[in-house]
């Protein structure tokens, strides 16, 4: 979803971005999950694609605004935030075995609040 709005050589968007979380596969529970009859140890799992990541949701903000330096050069000032709610996006978890063999989860996370500016000139 998104939208935008215009006044005066003054433009708004608003911006929301939704999906429901991607699947991915865990290991199994407890000892069972790790597979010490080979060397080195493996991660035994369970079904493929057997869990959800949470949902996903982003909204950002944005506001520019276009103006003439000269008769012959234009320019644009703008800022936006993404992320506006600052909400922590999990994008992917996978599994590995640590120094200990012990099964760590890792995650990928998306940017939190991020704020941003631009300035353009055409000319």
């Amino acid at each position: 979803f998104a939208s935008t709005y215009m006044y005066r050589g003054l433009k708004f968007g608003l911006g929301l971005n939704y999906r429901t979380g991607k699947p991915y596969t865990q290991p199994l529970e407890g000892p069972a999950g790790i597979n010490t009859s080979v060397f080195p140890f493996t991660i035994d799992y369970q079904s493929p694609n057997s869990s959800r990541l949470p949902d996903y949701l982003r909204a950002d903000v944005s506001a520019l605004y276009e103006f003439d330096l000269s008769p012959t050069v234009r320019a644009t000032a703008g800022a936006s935030v993404l992320n506006i709610f600052n909400r922590r996006n999990v994008l992917n978890t996978y599994y590995r075995l640590n120094r200990q063999n012990e099964i760590e989860t890792v995650e990928s996370i998306s940017l939190g609040l991020t704020p941003n500016i631009s300035f353009r000139v055409a000319f």
